[in-house]
């Protein structure tokens, strides 16, 4: 769990505390935001390998937020809900919640299911990776940042750092929009092209010098995408 990175989402500050000190004391750099709006822009600004949402009050509607967390996200996604029927419970997984549990649960319980969890984590291992350079473009997987013709560092999230690296490593070749939710998102039915296109419209205004007439990554019609830099 050493160097992981958690976005804990609470709106009550009872067992919160404990759970943070408790992954804090695993080595795990810790996030916490108290409502939806400060989650996603934390996520906006951060690289995390796992979110947990703890509602407390209905102040937070955590399915709500997975809805709009899901297609952003290649990492589990665990709700902790005070009580709930089986059909609240069912729109969580519907929503794209990896686990919903019930609540009451213990600190120690909590970090073992955050362990298996980030254990199973789909962010990429950076230290499974190789850094990749093609022309002018440079990316470090331990920091998770792309460095392009401006020589500036650029932090990117989990999405657009696997889609990236996904484009790089097939240099020249254009990519199937199925093919990259498959292996960027993990979906075996195709996922959802929109969201495809949102994280393509991202990482072009991060790295594009002039992202409306793009140098690094090509639309080609009727086949997908690719990385080819001049």
């Amino acid at each position: 769990m050493s160097n992981a990175q958690v976005l804990l989402v609470s709106d009550g500050p009872g067992m919160r505390d404990s759970w943070v000190y408790a992954l804090r004391q695993k080595g795990v750099d810790v996030i916490v935001a108290d409502s939806a709006a400060e989650a996603l822009g934390c996520w906006a600004e951060g690289t995390f390998d796992l979110v947990a949402i703890d509602v407390c009050t209905s102040q937070l509607d955590g399915v709500g937020l997975c809805r709009q967390l899901r297609p952003e996200a290649a990492n589990p996604i665990l709700l902790f809900i005070p009580s709930a029927s089986d059909s609240r419970i069912l729109e969580a997984y519907q929503a794209g919640v990896d686990e919903c549990v019930v609540k009451p649960i213990s600190p120690s319980l909590f970090l073992a299911k955050a362990r298996a969890w980030l254990r199973h984590s789909w962010t990429l291992p950076s230290e499974a990776l190789d850094g990749l350079r093609i022309g002018d473009v440079a990316l470090d997987p331990a920091r998770r940042e792309v460095v392009t013709s401006t020589r500036r560092a650029v932090r990117l999230t989990n999405l657009e750092f696997r889609l990236l690296h996904l484009l790089m490593t097939h240099r020249g070749q254009a990519l199937a929009p199925g093919v990259i939710i498959g292996r960027v998102w993990g979906y075996a039915d195709g996922g959802d092209n929109t969201a495809l296109k949102n994280v393509i419209y991202r990482l072009r205004r991060k790295i594009e010098p002039d992202p409306a007439n793009t140098r690094y990554i090509q639309t080609v019609p009727g086949e997908g995408y690719l990385f080819q830099p001049w």
